[in-house]
């Protein structure tokens, strides 16, 4: 079992900032303000300063980019974390809001559900690209990619997924590679093909695909609040590793 820094760090080649600096061990991204991972310093290590004087450069850091200082803080999901805790205290003096909890589920690729998920529907195609497509990016953030979470998304490999009906693009994901584990992000299903099976088709496929490049741990992120997301990876097989925040001036 990896621990929660290792892990974190991995995640973080699979969503990376265009812009990126270490302050010590952690690592400081930035991307124009589209997306948390992409646009936050991930306080794993020792930052060489005291957390007072970490966060002042954080804080500087960010400023010199246009961007709101975002600190994000993983932590288990339970027991003492000094370390993290006093992190969160001192972002708190600041006046840093702590956002909304958000999960890192994994498992073994080939622990899933005994019976797969199966066609959802008839006329049902998977497509792959090694680029984010135009039909890709209609069913992501409900369509509204900026140009250079484009840019984000592309400056990691990975493969992405769009489930067709009967030519209409219905459900997406990404799945990228990283050091034997494959992780998967931007997994979405059209409104109107929700509650049909899609979701687990597509997160299933994408950790076949993962599994096929020589992956053996497959982890996602979800929100803690997003109860209908969790309850489907947690029927796929999936368990909670760990949980982080994000602590934003």
């Amino acid at each position: 079992m990896h621990g929660i820094d290792t892990l974190e760090r991995l995640l973080a080649r699979t969503w990376p900032g265009l812009e990126q600096d270490h302050l010590g061990e952690w690592l400081l991204r930035a991307g124009h303000g589209w997306t948390g991972r992409a646009n936050s310093a991930l306080a794993v290590g020792d930052p060489g300063l005291s957390r007072e004087e970490a966060l002042d450069r954080v804080a500087a850091w960010y400023a010199a980019r246009g961007l709101p200082p975002r600190v994000h803080v993983p932590l288990p999901l339970s027991g003492s974390d000094a370390a993290g805790e006093a992190l969160l205290a001192a972002c708190a003096a600041l006046g840093w809001a702590a956002g909304p909890w958000t999960w890192v589920m994994t498992r073994d690729v080939g622990a899933g559900p005994a019976d797969r998920p199966g066609p959802a529907a008839s006329g049902l195609e998977l497509e792959w690209d090694d680029a984010p497509g135009d039909d890709w990016v209609s069913l992501v953030r409900g369509g509204s990619l900026p140009e250079h979470g484009r840019a984000i998304l592309a400056a990691a490999p990975a493969w992405y997924l769009t489930v067709r009906v009967d030519g209409e693009p219905v459900a997406c994901g990404r799945a990228a590679p990283v050091e034997g584990w494959v992780v998967l992000s931007a997994i979405e299903v059209a409104p109107g093909h929700r509650r049909g099976g899609l979701g687990a088709l597509t997160t299933e496929a994408l950790t076949a695909r993962g599994a096929a490049a020589g992956a053996s741990r497959v982890a996602l992120q979800v929100e803690v609040a997003n109860k209908g997301a969790v309850a489907l990876y947690r029927k796929l097989g999936y368990a909670e590793h760990h949980r982080y925040t994000y602590c934003a001036g």
